[in-house]
């Protein structure tokens, strides 16, 4: 009996010792969310993916041309834009991408989890002139305890038109470059 149980445990500790080294992280448990989508005319296919920085915001590493990209060969994005979206630590306060049927990139960010004042903002993402830009924002806030209160605005800076809480604007700040965009540079027309 005691030979089989050290016979055991001295096969289990071969065993173990056998396995390769645990790998460093890859990274990959920080993306948040990912989506693939053609940004221009040439059919190719590329990747936008969100990625947690770990200060309260989200990475956009966007990929251009992926099926060009060499298999065992790291592939380098073609644009990275730090912060591109506020993230919160749970369920209702995670950012996320989509894409439209113009086939843009939408980046949501939204606090729906923590306090009274719940808000939601949306960035449309195009590929122009060989630029990624900021072609629209909407965003809509909501006081939980004061059904009155709240604001929205839904701008197309491609257009210069907008609505700010339910009226018509006209937006004057032209459309601006992803690598430049910012909060802190929201255009009057959605400063509440």
């Amino acid at each position: 009996m005691i030979f089989r149980s050290t016979t055991l445990a001295a096969l289990t500790l071969c065993a173990v010792s056998a396995l390769p080294a645990r790998a460093e992280p890859s990274g990959y448990e920080r993306v948040i969310s990912t989506v693939t989508l053609s940004f221009g005319d040439d059919g190719s296919t590329d990747r936008a993916v969100l990625v947690d920085n770990f200060d309260a915001g989200a990475d956009l590493y966007i990929f251009r041309s992926i099926e060009d990209a060499k298999p065992d060969s790291p592939m380098n994005p073609t644009l990275v834009k730090k912060a591109a979206a506020w993230n919160g630590a749970m369920w209702g306060s995670r950012p996320s991408l989509d894409t439209n049927a113009k086939n843009s990139l939408i980046v949501k960010s939204q606090n729906d989890a923590i306090g009274r004042d719940r808000w939601s903002e949306t960035l449309t993402i195009v590929y122009r002139g060989h630029e990624f830009l900021v072609a629209g924002l909407t965003y809509e806030s909501h006081d939980n305890l004061d059904p009155r209160a709240g604001s929205s605005c839904d701008l197309n800076f491609l257009s210069g038109k907008g609505v700010r809480n339910g009226k018509p604007v006209e937006i004057k700040s032209g459309v601006v470059r992803l690598i430049d965009w910012s909060d802190e540079k929201l255009p009057k027309e959605c400063k509440f």
